[in-house]
């Protein structure tokens, strides 16, 4: 298999495996924020990867491809961090009607 092949696999099998989270939940047994804290962080990764690999493929970097993934990546980890607040009811006074 030539060098070419190769890389079109691995693009061909990174876009499936990202497919695949599309449709996955979190197993029974293990914390919820924490798994998805995890895997939104290796996404936000993901995404400067791929700027990074269609600069390498392209054969130069794009500053709008550079800036597009870096706001995905901020997007995705902006996105962790609301999913990691907890929700706050605010205090309220109640008010005796009596």
């Amino acid at each position: 298999m030539d060098d070419g092949q190769t890389m079109r696999d691995l693009v061909r099998s990174a876009h499936e495996a990202l497919a695949q989270l599309g449709r996955v939940t979190c197993p029974a047994d293990v914390d919820r924020f924490d798994w998805s804290a995890d895997l939104l962080d290796e996404l936000a990764r993901i995404a400067l990867e791929v700027g990074r690999a269609a600069a390498t493929l392209a054969g130069e970097h794009d500053a709008d491809v550079d800036a597009r993934a870096r706001e995905l990546a901020t997007a995705i980890v902006r996105r962790r961090n609301d999913a990691l607040i907890p929700l706050r009811i605010p205090n309220r006074r109640v008010v005796s009607l009596s």
